[in-house]
């Protein structure tokens, strides 16, 4: 998952995705994981239904980061600041965000 957090979409939200080994259904509405964090960055995970994940993978063939204009584009509603840091090759629907820390407060003396 490229964090050290080492929680990962299964762990993060609720239901049966995670039991079996089966692959999770798409949500009917754009699900939002809890935030965690490391000692640099915060993150959650992004779950499209079936329509975004489709528009997005037409956007990126599955083989680039979204930029955020894309990932809002796609309907993904979140501060200022996150960055698609990874793709989940078992689940192309999950999107993988970090921000750093400090992030806000960067902006401010930046």
């Amino acid at each position: 998952f490229g964090s050290s957090c080492g929680i990962g979409p299964k762990n993060l939200f609720s239901g049966p995705q995670g039991q079996g080994g089966a692959m999770p259904a798409y949500p009917d509405e754009i699900q939002y994981s809890l935030k965690y964090e490391d000692d640099v960055y915060e993150y959650r995970h992004v779950l499209l239904p079936k329509s975004n994940a489709k528009a997005m993978l037409m956007i990126t063939k599955g083989r680039r980061l979204l930029e955020e204009a894309e990932w809002r584009g796609l309907g993904v509603q979140q501060s200022l600041g996150w960055k698609h840091y990874e793709i989940h090759r078992p689940e192309p629907h999950v999107l993988l965000f970090r921000k750093e820390l400090n992030w806000s407060q960067q902006q401010v003396e930046g």
